[in-house]
Order: C-alpha cells, then sequence, then structure tokens
C-alpha cells in the first residue's frame, strides 16, 4: 500500500455526492483490492512514526454546532483501541480510477472526494493494518467494538466527533461498496483497512475490515 503521496486537495463541493459517486463504485471495489495488495509489501524497512493527534477531555471542549463546513483532516482518535495519529493526508484517485494510498504505516488517508468529516456524507478514511514491517495506523481497527468513539480532528480547530455503529470484515470480493461510499442524509465515517489471512502467493490479505459509524458531536478546544 506505498504510492506517491498525493497533495493535500481541497473539498470539491460541485455537483452532489451521488453524481461523483456512482460511476466510480466499481472502480473503488477495484481501489480497495489494490489497498489489499499493497498494505502486505513487508521488506523490513520501517519509518519514523508520524505526529499523534491529541484527543481533549470534556472539561477542555466547547461545543460547536454540526454540520460542520468542510475542512481538511489533520488527526484522528480512537481511544479504545489505542489509535492517535496526526500524520494524514488526502487521497484522491490515479489515472485508472484506482484510489491513491498512504505512504507510510502511520498515516491515515482520507479519500477527498468523500464527505469532509462533519459534513452530510460519508467520510471515508483508508490506512495499513501494517506495511514494510511496521504496524499500520489501523492495525486494531477490528477490535474497535460499537459504542466507542472515533474523533476526526480538523484543520479548522474543530474535531468531529463519531461513534462506531458496526464493524464488519469481510472478503474482497463481496466488499459493501454502497454501504461505504453511497451518499448518507446525516455525517457519518467509514474506516477501511485489511483483514483475515494473509495470502503468501497474491502477497494480500484476503479480507478487509470495515468499521461504519455517525457523528455525535464536535467541539473546538477552549
Amino acid at each position: 500500500m506505498a504510492a506517491p503521496e498525493a497533495p493535500p486537495a481541497e473539498p470539491s463541493e460541485k455537483g452532489s455526492v451521488l453524481e461523483r459517486m456512482t460511476g466510480r463504485l466499481t472502480a473503488l471495489v477495484l481501489a480497495v483490492l489494490v489497498i489489499g495488495v499493497l498494505v502486505a509489501v513487508m521488506n523490513g524497512d520501517s519509518e519514523e512514526e508520524g505526529p499523534r493527534a491529541v484527543s481533549l477531555p470534556p472539561a477542555e471542549r466547547a461545543a460547536v454546532a454540526v454540520p460542520l463546513p468542510a475542512a481538511q483532516i489533520t488527526g484522528v482518535d480512537a481511544p479504545s483501541i489505542g489509535l492517535a495519529s496526526g500524520d494524514t493526508t488526502s487521497l484522491g484517485l490515479r489515472d485508472d480510477d484506482s484510489l491513491d494510498v498512504p505512504r507510510s504505516a502511520s498515516t491515515v488517508g482520507w479519500y477527498a472526494n468523500s464527505a469532509s468529516p462533519g459534513t452530510v456524507g460519508p467520510t471515508v478514511l483508508a490506512a495499513h493494518v501494517n506495511f514494510r514491517g511496521e504496524e499500520g495506523a489501523f492495525a486494531r481497527l477490528g477490535q474497535l467494538a460499537p459504542g466507542a468513539t472515533v474523533e476526526v480532528h480538523r484543520d479548522d480547530d474543530t474535531t468531529a466527533v463519531f461513534v462506531v455503529d458496526r464493524v464488519e470484515q469481510v472478503a474482497k470480493d463481496a466488499f459493501p461498496t454502497e454501504a461505504v461510499y453511497a451518499p448518507t442524509s446525516d455525517s457519518e465515517i467509514r474506516l477501511i483497512t485489511c483483514g483475515g489471512v494473509f495470502n503468501e502467493q497474491t502477497r494480500s490479505y484476503e479480507d478487509n475490515v470495515v468499521v461504519f459509524g455517525h457523528l455525535t458531536e464536535a467541539y473546538r478546544p477552549l
């Protein structure tokens, strides 16, 4: 799951999410398969751990009205599984319409044609389970449980707080593309990584782990 890091892209407000996503659902299935193959490349190299995101205690938060305006992500926290990464990137599509991918184990990628976190629609985040012998940012994604929180920090100094609804492990040839990428009437989140058995022949995991959640609140530091 290694590729040149895409330059940060401003979230597009042109056209509906449905118009942009409908023609690309098949390509996004292929993109997830590409993630599964590339995430498993482990050659012993390692990269420095990225900056850590910070989840503020309730006493240091000021509530912000939701839904939020569009903004870039700057970090992701899931305290129940020890995820706290401030190493993020914006992911676009390559020339062949496959999803670009993070270039390091610690990086969390936001698909920039999905909703900005806290706005209406599904925010899609992808990261490695492991990479080049190093534990990936989403190494323990499958341990998230319903009711756990996932915080996405944004570059406008606000944080969108999501609660996990369900966690699914699915075969890659049965990936729930519409459930992950199709428009929603509220603000939701999807977290994707690889899982299941590692196939030595294909150098790929056979499954994907997908976390579904919904926005419950937003805050900024006091």
